[in-house]
């Protein structure tokens, strides 16, 4: 029996790497195209010719319509082809791509998953988000440093549902731009990663510690009009409160291991590396300062949720905050 793959879901670059290497496995064949414009009757010729008259080929199906969206959908026509999958023995591969997702609740759909070899490919997210960055890298000769996967796996906190395909090119370009430098660092992906939202966030949370009123100047119209204000505030106002408690620490004399086990030890779940951020940064914060920023920051958020906030204000208090005197801890 050949070999029949179902690939499917919502994240379109990782659906064609699976689609390339089903391909390449089968390079000494031709590939037959068929898409859901197709002759069902067409395809299922095509599934059955091949023990005939040995044609051998790769039959590539794309979007068929024999998934269905409802347990009561007819498929008409396309009936007879799922009925050829649940039983197919013929000698071609067929690949299968189907760019949605599936529910697999519906009776014919889990059929058809319990008949055929499938893969599904949805989007990335967290750590499973960064093991394919790994593996990209290591595919193409290069590693990132502890300190670089740290940096990357902090940004992307901050941007949800990021595609794959953006990854993908923005990797490629890092490899042109290294050449024979093997090791992707922090210090190579903040000079030259893309200014996407997260990374514009961070530098202006960055700049925020530093006191850097120059930078916060450029950064405020991009702040002001990011179409998801709310998730920038609350990640601000969580890292600056991370950020006072690291230096509350700092100044009672505490080392930044003590630090990081001492929050351990109170249940707290932030990683040893934001840690370590805020104890370097914690040689310049102003704790007085920061901690009035933090309140008029909750009061913000709160008025912005009932609808009668002014983000103008953010802008106030930070700058406000950038003209404190230092405190020396």
């Amino acid at each position: 029996m050949s070999e029949v793959l179902l690939v499917y879901g919502d994240e379109p670059q990782r659906m064609e790497e699976v689609k390339g290497a089903f391909l390449t496995s089968y390079t000494t064949l031709n590939v037959r195209m068929f898409d859901s414009e197709s002759s069902p009757r067409s395809i299922c010729e095509a599934m059955n010719e091949q023990s005939l008259f040995g044609d051998v080929s790769v039959l590539y199906i794309a979007n068929p319509p024999i998934i269905k969206k409802t347990a009561k959908q007819s498929l008409g026509e396309w009936q007879q082809v799922y009925d050829a999958l649940l039983t197919y023995n013929g000698e071609s591969p067929i690949l299968l791509m189907y760019h949605e997702s599936i529910d697999k609740r519906i009776q014919a759909n889990k059929a058809l998953l319990a008949a055929i070899r499938h893969e599904e490919c949805h989007k990335l997210k967290g750590q499973d988000l960064l093991t394919w960055v790994t593996a990209y890298c290591k595919k193409n000769g290069y590693t990132i440093t502890r300190d670089g996967m740290l940096y990357l796996q902090h940004v992307l906190e901050l941007w949800q549902d990021v595609p794959v395909s953006f990854l993908r090119t923005e990797f490629d370009r890092y490899f042109l731009q290294l050449g024979k430098t093997k090791k992707i660092t922090e210090d190579f992906l903040r000079e030259n990663s893309s200014d996407y939202g997260a990374k514009n966030i961070f530098a202006f949370k960055d700049a925020l510690l530093q006191k850097n009123a120059a930078v916060l100047m450029e950064l405020f119209p991009f702040m002001l009009s990011y179409k998801e204000i709310d998730r920038a505030l609350s990640y601000i106002e969580s890292q600056l409160r991370l950020q006072l408690m690291v230096s509350e620490c700092r100044a009672y004399g505490m080392s930044e291991a003590e630090t990081v086990a001492y929050m351990k030890d109170n249940g707290s779940t932030v990683k040893p590396y934001p840690i370590k951020l805020a104890y370097s940064a914690a040689r310049s914060v102003t704790i007085p300062a920061l901690a009035g920023l933090l309140r008029q920051l909750y009061e913000i958020i709160r008025l912005g949720r009932m609808g009668e906030g002014q983000l103008i204000r953010v802008r106030d208090a930070c700058l406000t905050y950038c003209l404190s005197e230092e405190e020396k801890i």
